[in-house]
Order: structure tokens, then sequence, then C-alpha cells
């Protein structure tokens, strides 16, 4: 039986085929059309288009100068070693970039056969590998300098202001500034990863490779997870509420948090739904629709209910800038699901019990949002310091806080935007707000600039999107994976956008 034989999707096609009948639809595109002609849609469009003041800024103009005198001063200097067996090895080396992409894409398998094989590097390799790309990066001006340009991107500026407020945090506000700097390079080393792809990403197939790459690396650990369900892995008690029925086990794969290989899934699975509309050949185009099934299945069973919300918003996205006019159907297939899935729909109406709330206000994340609202309290303006409370670097050194002539220890808040707050206050808020609010509307940018790879985009925009959620219950970027994985595929849209619009 194949899967247009199916019951499922017989179903589905029925409940499209009568939404696509239906006055429902008339209506919605009645109210769509009427929009598209409002003032508002056309300044909506207006600030979507408009170019970024950054093409004309003297710190690019000033970069540009100086890539153009260094690039006048390779050339010389490749004069001298041409020919050399240093210089043939080195461009060898530069001509392979992609591997090395690839394997940084690759971040989960990298870091499972590292830790598992050379484990004195499991904590120091990412690192060791981000000064490796960096001279890659040097190496690849030194031989292919002809274009001397400063690349830029719509969010290249919304990211200098980021680190630039975080480092003005560290500095000014930091009670231990060791800490502080611990907590520094937490929040801020894996956002240069952003800076090095958007240069080493410089063809739109590459940028298609890396995003097949992301597909088959979380495709494989999603068919992990299914197995995992099947044979019931042990997980530890914690992991479920003890109120809590019906859920047998959380997959998590080769990693150590269901929550962690949710939001993995949650970028991914747009991304192969884009690549499954984008591709025309039959067999792969199987393959992408197969594997994009398994990641969402698979992303079910993490019963990670943070997950689900950052996909919810990566569906709502994806189907608003693929064609606004099927959310409804998508919507109710959602519930559907929620409903025709005991352990999905029980998964969520205990979240919405008596019993969660309670449970949750001895012990869970209500309670620590509570009391990590009381800790900023005392810091409104510019919080408690980077790396001082609400994270791994404040639990790593055993932080506590008095509150109310109680002494509080830190823990994890189960929400990076509070956690942000806390340790940066409101001016450290703002600036993370503005980033993943530019995040977005960069990606809008890329979207709409061209109709090539179009679906793709939308894809990589979404996936990005349910992240940014996904942090509003979840510490993910606390998490150096998740946070790297989230930077490429900021990088690799923006690199889209440039080939099309950046170049000047």
């Amino acid at each position: 039986m194949t899967v247009r034989d199916s019951l499922v999707y017989r179903l589905i096609c029925m409940l499209f085929a009568a939404y696509d009948n239906s006055i429902l639809k008339k209506v919605i595109c009645g109210m769509g059309a009427y929009f598209k002609e409002s003032l508002t849609y056309k300044l909506i469009l207006k600030y979507i288009y408009k170019q970024p003041k950054i093409y004309s800024s003297a710190i690019v103009s000033l970069f540009n100068g100086i890539l153009y005198r260094l690039g006048g001063l390779c050339d010389r200097i490749l004069k001298l070693l041409s020919g050399s067996a240093v210089c043939r090895l080195l461009r060898v080396v530069v001509g392979h970039k992609d591997i090395f992409l690839y394997i940084l894409v690759a971040y989960p398998f990298t870091d499972y056969v590292i830790r598992n094989t050379v484990g004195v590097l499991a904590g120091s390799w990412d690192e060791m590998f981000f000064v490796g790309l960096t001279l890659l990066l040097a190496l690849d001006f030194f031989f292919n300098h002809k274009e001397r340009k400063y690349v830029v991107s719509p969010l290249n500026t919304a990211v200098i202001i980021f680190l630039a407020v975080m480092f003005g945090c560290w500095f000014v506000v930091s009670p231990d500034r060791e800490i502080g700097l611990e907590g520094l390079r937490a929040v801020c080393e894996y956002i240069f990863w952003f800076f090095i792809v958007l240069k080493l990403c410089d063809s739109d197939k590459l940028g298609k490779r890396l995003c097949i790459c992301l597909f088959i690396v979380v495709g494989i650990m999603a068919l992990h997870g299914i197995y995992q369900y099947i044979v019931a892995v042990p997980m530890p008690a914690g992991w479920v509420d003890h109120n809590e029925a019906g859920v047998r086990t959380r997959v998590y794969s080769i990693l150590t948090s269901p929550n962690v290989l949710g939001d993995l899934m949650t970028l991914a699975a747009p991304i192969g739904a884009g690549l499954f509309l984008e591709e025309k050949d039959r067999f792969k185009k199987i393959i992408y629709g197969a594997g994009t099934l398994c990641i969402i299945v698979s992303l079910a069973f993490t019963f990670s209910r943070g997950a689900w919300l950052g996909f919810v918003f990566a569906v709502v996205v994806f189907v608003m800038f693929y064609d606004a006019r099927y959310l409804v159907p998508v919507c109710i297939l959602g519930l559907l699901v929620v409903f025709l899935v005991p352990e999905v729909g029980n998964r969520i109406s205990y979240m919405l019990s008596h019993d969660y709330i309670e449970s949750s206000m001895n012990g869970g994340r209500l309670i620590r949002w509570i009391d990590g609202l009381k800790v900023w309290s005392y810091g409104k303006l510019s919080g408690v310091g980077l790396g001082h409370f609400g994270g791994a670097v404040a639990e790593n050194h055993g932080m506590s806080y008095l509150v109310a002539d109680e002494y509080m220890e830190t823990f994890y808040m189960d929400n990076y935007y509070l956690k942000t707050m806390i340790e940066t206050g409101v001016v450290g808020l703002a600036a993370f707000i503005f980033l993943m609010y530019q995040v977005f509307i960069s990606s809008v940018r890329a979207v709409k600039s061209s109709e090539e790879y179009r679906l793709l985009k939308t894809g990589i925009m979404a996936g990005l999107f349910g992240v940014i959620m996904h942090n509003l219950v979840e510490n993910i970027f606390e998490v150096p994976m998740a946070s790297t994985e989230f930077w490429i595929f900021a990088a690799v849209l923006m690199s889209f956008w440039y080939r099309r619009t950046g170049k000047r």
C-alpha cells in the first residue's frame, strides 16, 4: 500500500478539498485581497524592501578600504610564494572549505564522536574549530580576494549592537569580572559563527547543500528517536511530572535532552518542507517528504511542549509565506492531531490543568520565573551581571542571592529572555529582543529578495522563528550546539540575500 492509498492521506486530502470549496476560503481570500489594497500593507512592504543603511555607513567604507589594501598586499605575497609546495597545499585546503562547513553543520554527530573517542577535547573542540575556520577565512581571502568587499546583510548591525551591549554589561555591571567573562563568552561566543559562515557560504548551491546536510543529520536522529520510542528507552524520572500519566518515554537520540532534540527538529522540519516543495526530481521529493514526516513524528515523541510551541509558530510562519489561504486547514489538522493522538493531547491538557499549575508553583517553571523576577527587582536597569543567575555559568559557580531575608540559589530559568533580563537588566533584554526581531525581519527580507530558492528560504526563516519562540520557555541558547546551528542558518539565509541584494 502506498502513502496515497492510506486513510490518513485520504482524510487530509478530503480536509483540504472541503476547504477549497468552502465559503470560509472565499471570505478569507476576499479579506486578504482587501488588505493588500490597504495603506497598511503598502507601508509594511515599503519597510520590508527598504535598503539597510549599513551600505552607506562609514564603517563599511572603512572595512572595504582596509580589505582593498590587504588585497594588494596579498597579490605581492602570492607572487613571491607562487609555485611553492606550501602555497599549493593551502590552495587545496581552501578549495575544500565546503567540507569544514559540513562538519560544523553536523555538530551533533561531530560532538558525539569526539566525546566518545577523544574525550579530552569534548569541551574545547568547537572553540578550536572556530579558530581553524577563522584561519580558513583568512586564507580564502588571501587566495580569492578579487571581490574586496565586506559582506554585509540587514542583520550585521543588530548583531554588532548586541555584542557591544553585552560587552558593556560585562565591563560595567559584573560584580565578579571572571565569572562575568564566562557569562559573556556563553552568550556571545557562538554568535561569531554568523560572520564566519556568512563569508564562507559563497554560493547558492553551497547554501542549499548545508540545508541538506542539516536535514540528513536531524533525519537520522529522528529515525533513532522513533526507534527509542518503539523500544521505550528508559528516561530519568524528572523528565515527566509525577502527576502526569500516559508518557511512557521521551526520546533524545544521541543528545542528553529531549528539549534540545526538539529544538533541532523545530529548526530542521521547515527546512525539510522547503526542500520537499522546491525539489522537482520525484525520488528526491519522496526522500525529503518522508524525512520531514519522520522529523515531525520524532519531534512529537520528544514530548517537549516548548519545542511543540516553537514548531507551531514555525508552521504558522511557513504557511503564511507559502500560501496563507491554507492556514485554516493546517490549524484544523493540528487540532485533529491533539484530539486523535492521546499522548499528545494528554500532555497538552495536563499543562492546562490545576495539577500542573500547582506542581509548577512547587519547583517548576512558574515558581522559577517568579523567583527570577524577585532577583531582577534588585537591578532592573542593569541586572545582576552576566553569568550570575539563571544559566549554566551561575550554576557551575554555585551563585546565590539574598532575597527577602532568604538566600536563593541559582537555577535554570527555562526562559532565555527572562534569564537575559535578570543578568543584564532592561538594557540587555531590549538588545536581545531587538536582535531576535532583526533576525526575523531580515529573514523576511531574504525571502522577499527573489523567487530563487524562495521555499527553501521560507523554511529556514520559519525554523529560525520557531527557535526564537522556543526560547520563551527554555534556555536553548545556553546549549552550544543549538546556538551554533541557529547562527549557521541565519548566516546561510543572509548569504542568499547578499547575492541578490547586498552586492553594490
